[in-house]
């Protein structure tokens, strides 16, 4: 049997938090409008051009225009970075807001 007083203390506790407490990380948000109705190929590019931590998720396809919009959140800081490499690596696409948004 053990009594609380000899336990040892919990790491979380010395210093206040909670052992869920999460970091918080600053991110890149931005739509991006590109050719064709399959997004996979373009998710693939994302991967290329911003590394594994890219997220992207279908916002909208229009059969009218022929176009997929993705709604894409990169872990890189640096706005103008950003837009660099995606004129670089989608010359064919339609790059919307860029925004900074923190993610916890």
């Amino acid at each position: 049997m053990y009594r609380t007083s000899d336990l040892p203390v919990l790491p979380h506790a010395s210093n206040g938090g909670s052992p869920r407490r999460r970091e918080t990380r600053h991110c890149l948000a931005f739509d991006l409008t590109v050719p064709g109705l399959n997004s996979a190929p373009a998710r693939e590019l994302l991967t290329h051009a911003f590394g594994a931590n890219v997220r992207a998720h279908v916002v909208a396809t229009s059969r009218r225009h022929d176009c997929t919009t993705l709604y894409v959140e990169t872990d890189e800081v640096d706005a103008n970075a950003a837009i660099a490499r995606i004129t670089r690596w989608f010359p064919n696409a339609t790059l919307g807001r860029v925004i900074r948004i923190t993610r916890r």
